[in-house]
């Protein structure tokens, strides 16, 4: 019986991440999305304009930018979003070969936090702190600006907070114990990036300004009334601070969360330009040919650090759109001229085949394949803090 539960559990999960399954809940054809201004900063991928973002301010609950059609560019074709480099996602037949012949490596039902570090008010000039919550949850203080990624304090990475994967490690931060949050950057809408309960509890802790790529603010602003939540596109930038600076970037993903909106809402990575240099933060990526790092690098220079993804990636033939596996993170780095990089995605939540610890395992491997000086691709624990 046991077995057959998590079966189920496992093919809902695989089946929600494509898109092909409600999340119990109302089956919503996204609206359009409102109209206004939009960032002057940059220009759609390739140098073309791309979808109008929904005006800075208060997001309208159900506005989309999906599903609607718009102006053609590199990563929208007039009516929904797309990878220029190839596709993400993997046809239903593929997921049922994958659930038929899976031979997933059985995780702990928990694991502890053995540290906690308490992150400092703020961090001012081109001082960097990095506190790692958990899977793609940071903390990054730079600049005298709080910045939060894809937060997730729920049990569960799927609907309500209470279905789905349920988390092997406890956040490594109490909500409560968090400094004031500024920003909270969201990269896509898949459940173990997209939080609804959690950005809820931000919105009235800290009611900070949200951004995301086109296409997520409807949704983020569900039960979270008053939201202060901007929309960008690719290579558009919003100012947090003085010399503290938000851009949407690409990444090579895709987005659902039920069955009638698959890439009807942008996906992403974003490049925050501060004091010291940019930051790159990537929340979920296949690594492709590794367009989207150069791409990145091209505009912004060399990076100071990357947060880069290295779980969740096993079978290749399966995951290898969507997920880097540790060695692809590795390139990925290099692409990015980046100084550092911190690995993220693993440990938490079982989303694939591999072992808890594999990652980590791979990642070690591949830094020693490809000549990576100890001390430049860092795995802190969750709950551990970094001051660079």
């Amino acid at each position: 019986m046991k077995t057959a539960l998590c079966l189920l559990n496992a093919a809902w999960v695989a089946l929600a991440r494509l898109g092909r399954l409600t999340p119990f809940g109302r089956l919503k054809r996204p609206k359009a999305p409102a109209q206004g201004g939009t960032p002057k900063t940059g220009s759609g991928a390739g140098g073309q304009p791309g979808p109008a973002p929904a005006q800075n301010g208060t997001a309208k609950a159900g506005s989309c930018a999906g599903g609607q059609p718009g102006p053609v560019t590199d990563h929208f074709d007039g009516k929904r979003f797309r990878n220029p480099w190839g596709d993400a996602e993997r046809s239903f037949p593929d997921l049922l070969r994958w659930m038929f012949s899976r031979g997933s490596v059985p995780w702990p039902a928990r694991v502890p936090v053995r540290v906690r570090h308490v992150p400092p008010e703020r961090v001012h000039g081109e001082g960097l702190r990095v506190t790692v919550v958990g899977h793609a949850t940071v903390l990054i203080q730079t600049g005298g600006v709080n910045i939060l990624t894809d937060p997730v304090w729920s049990e569960h990475a799927g609907p309500l907070g209470v279905f789905g994967p349920k988390r092997t490690r406890e956040p490594g931060l109490p909500l409560e114990a968090l400094p004031p949050i500024d920003a909270v950057l969201v990269t896509h809408n898949h459940y173990d990036h997209l939080d609804l309960k959690t950005l809820a509890a931000l919105q009235r802790l800290h009611a900070p300004r949200f951004i995301a790529p086109l296409g997520n603010c409807g949704l983020m602003a569900q039960g979270s009334g008053g939201m202060d939540c901007t929309e960008l596109d690719w290579w558009r930038g919003v100012e947090l601070a003085p010399g503290v600076r938000v851009h949407a970037a690409p990444a090579h993903h895709w987005s659902a969360r039920g069955i009638l909106d698959r890439r009807d809402a942008l996906w992403g990575s974003f490049v925050i330009e501060a004091p010291g240099g940019p930051l790159v933060f990537f929340g979920d990526t296949g690594y492709g040919e590794g367009q989207a790092f150069r791409l990145i690098r091209e505009r912004f220079g060399d990076v100071r650090l990357a947060l880069l993804p290295i779980g969740a990636y096993e079978p290749r033939w399966f995951m290898s759109g969507a997920h880097m596996n540790p060695e692809e993170a590795v390139l990925a780095m290099r692409d990015l001229g980046a100084r550092r990089a911190i690995a993220l995605h693993h440990g938490v939540f079982k989303l694939t085949d591999e072992g808890i610890g594999q990652p980590l395992v791979d990642l070690r491997a591949a830094l020693k394949k490809h000549g990576v000086e100890e001390g430049v691709f860092l795995t802190p624990e969750v709950g551990e803090g970094l001051t660079m």
